[in-house]
């Protein structure tokens, strides 16, 4: 693929831990949405998007059975973004994609919800009512539901995307922080991955302001980092309109460069802060509050590996080499490097997560 833009070192010094059997948990993955039925078209993008290595990264502690339910959920999630929410007849249709996104969502509310007849929706429907039944045999009902419902929160980012699409708008670069956590899963698969780690974060403490405001920085460095990675594939898709460079590109007229590099500055402003409180949390933590910022940790760290050899960022899909993801290889050249290095004091906070720094001690 020929790239637009150059991406910096990103800063992330935080330390990656794998658990082994990738391979095998991603041919799991494979064989579980062939038992759904999904089709052949999608069945062939899972391989580009290598959900083995990421749960394995998010989750190194996991056992078998857990690790592999967060790799399903992870590759349907992101098979059914590519079906429904980038491309197909509804992706730039609000009034059909809400009423068919909130259907889908249903089956994660109510697993018992019958077939409808449309193949291609019930074998994504038969899937995730699968994983909700899973969900619920392994974990405490509290979070099996908190499970259920983070699924809708994911669903008002995707309806955000598809609106934006619709209307030929542009959100705002603030807009973006609240809109696109959201539309990447975030909160849902912070969920999962304490599904999958069997831990559960009582509600005292995830209602904490302190660990609200980790888990949103969490959020925004699970998702936004990948607007980088995957900017060329979306230029060459022309879908542009939820991706951060383009975002400040047009806001603040600067070439798709001058925006990389601003996009990176603001990533390191919230990383630093996921640092500082990561750092202050964990000084009088119990092992509940422990294990649960060590998931955070693990997800944002095994996120900017994992995109960086991801073959859903490094090559354009839907063309005649690439028609659906056949014959689709990791490359051999990451998308970016890792620095570890030390990085001067933010300069600018963006309003929507200004409230964070009142909380740092």
């Amino acid at each position: 693929m020929t790239r637009s833009i150059a991406i910096p070192p990103l800063w992330c010094p935080i330390d990656l831990e794998v658990r082994p059997g990738a391979a095998r948990v991603q041919a799991g993955s494979h064989a579980w949405l062939e038992r759904h039925g999904l089709d052949d078209r999608s069945l062939r993008r899972a391989a580009a998007t290598d959900t083995g290595f990421l749960a394995c990264s998010w989750a190194p502690t996991a056992t078998d059975e857990g690790v592999q339910l967060l790799s399903d959920w992870l590759v349907w999630a992101l098979l059914f973004d590519d079906y429904y929410c980038d491309s197909g007849p509804d992706a730039d249709r609000p009034g059909t994609f809400n009423p068919l996104a909130a259907r889908m969502m249903a089956r994660a509310l109510h697993p018992e919800t019958p077939p409808t007849g449309d193949a291609a929706f019930d074998a994504f429907g038969s899937a995730l009512a699968d994983l909700t039944v899973r969900i619920h045999d392994r974990t405490a009902p509290e979070l099996a539901h908190l499970c259920s419902l983070a699924h809708y929160h994911w669903a008002v980012g995707a309806m955000c995307g598809v609106s934006d699409r619709a209307a030929g708008s542009l959100r705002s670069v603030d807009d973006h922080l609240l809109i696109r956590p959201p539309d990447g899963g975030s909160l849902l698969s912070v969920h999962i991955i304490e599904v999958a780690e069997g831990t559960v974060l009582p509600a005292r403490e995830r209602v904490r302001p302190e660990v609200r405001a980790l888990t949103q920085a969490a959020g925004i460095l699970l998702t936004v980092p990948t607007d980088l990675a995957s900017y060329a594939h979306e230029q060459a898709q022309g879908s542009l309109e939820s991706n951060l460079v383009h975002i400040l590109g047009a806001e603040r007229s600067l070439s798709a460069q001058a925006a990389t590099d601003q996009a990176c500055d603001l990533l390191e402003t919230v990383m630093s802060f996921f640092l500082a409180m990561y750092s202050q949390l964990r000084r009088d933590a119990d092992s509940d509050l422990h294990r649960y910022t060590d998931h955070l940790a693990h997800m944002v760290r095994g996120t900017y590996e994992w995109q960086r050899f991801l073959p859903r960022y490094s090559t354009v899909l839907d063309t005649p080499e690439h028609p659906d993801g056949t014959h689709v290889a990791r490359p051999d050249t990451p998308l970016h490097t890792i620095t570890r290095a030390p990085r001067p004091a933010p300069v600018h906070v963006p309003a929507p997560i200004a409230w964070w720094w009142d909380l740092l001690a």
